[in-house]
């Protein structure tokens, strides 16, 4: 079933679902955006001290993907969560989508 079907079938309208698609748009920039933001940071950061240590407790930060839209930073140590920049913009707007 396409998501055009799944709307119509819950009852949505074509506005609701240019909506929808406006905003699954807007949150593919916003991704491809945050990714790229990242990518520069590492690379250019990658050698030094600092780079995935987690700022509380000093363990290493992994990264891990929420709500198959945002990629943040979680501590092995303290289990803090740290989003860098636009990611936490990304994942609020996900969440108001849904």
């Amino acid at each position: 079933m396409s998501m055009r079907d799944e709307m119509r079938q819950q009852g949505y309208s074509k506005e609701d679902e240019y909506f929808y698609k406006k905003d699954r748009e807007l949150l593919a920039k916003m991704r491809e955006a945050a990714d790229q933001r990242k990518k520069e940071m590492e690379e250019q950061h990658r050698g030094q001290a600092f780079w995935m240590v987690c700022p509380k407790c000093g363990g290493s930060l992994t990264e891990e993907c929420l709500r198959d839209v945002v990629r943040v930073d979680r501590c092995s140590g303290c289990k803090g969560v740290f989003f860098d920049d636009g990611e936490l913009d990304l994942f609020v707007q996900s969440a108001r989508g849904k």
